[in-house]
Formats: C-alpha cells, sequence, structure tokens
C-alpha cells in the first residue's frame, strides 16, 4: 500500500518541491536520494491523474534503482520513511519499483 498525506490544494506544491528536490539530487548525483524522489513523483502525479509525467518518473526510477548496489540488505534498507509524503518501501531496489510502479512502466 502507498500512503499519501494530501489535500487538494497541496499536491501541486508537494509536486513542484518534490521536482526540485529531485533535481538538485542529481545535479549532486545522489542516485539513491534521487531515486527514491523519483519514486515520489511517480506515485503523486499518478494520484493527480498526471499519468504521461507520472510514467516518466517511474522510469527514471527504475533506470536509478538499477544502478543502486543490491548485493546485501544493507544495500537496500530505506533509510527515509517517506519523501513527499509518500511512504517509501522498506526495502527499495529495482524489484520493488517495478512491483510498485508497473502500471506506470507497462508498455503503451
Amino acid at each position: 500500500m502507498i500512503l499519501i498525506d494530501d489535500d487538494a490544494d497541496g499536491n501541486r506544491l508537494w509536486i513542484d518541491e518534490l521536482r526540485a528536490q529531485f533535481e538538485q539530487e542529481r545535479f549532486y548525483q545522489d542516485n539513491r536520494a534521487a531515486a527514491e524522489s523519483a519514486y515520489a513523483l511517480a506515485v503523486r502525479l499518478r494520484a493527480a491523474n498526471r499519468l504521461d509525467e507520472a510514467c516518466s518518473y517511474a522510469r527514471t526510477c527504475l533506470q536509478l534503482a538499477e544502478q543502486l548496489p543490491s548485493t546485501t540488505l544493507e544495500d537496500v534498507v530505506t533509510t527515509r520513511q517517506a519523501v513527499g509524503g509518500v511512504h517509501l518501501p522498506e526495502y527499495f531496489h529495482d524489484g520493488v519499483v517495478r512491483a510498485r510502479l508497473a502500471d506506470l512502466l507497462a508498455p503503451t
């Protein structure tokens, strides 16, 4: 289950703030944080019915997650509980991203 702390007016603000955070994380090449932010953006944009953007962030999230180390449990344990009001999975790796964002990653 993906929980979102949300209200109608707050969703746009969350998305704008998340997008800025994501861009900063990409600039500093913090791929784990960027993958988590892309995940949160995909979830928020899906909830806002902005599916083209949600699919784009889902693909970016998966690409970043595939580059992250995943050999040990310590590699995949999430260090943050939530990003942008979106609760992250306890274990964050490409398999979880594929499962949680499957509807956004499916070929069109």
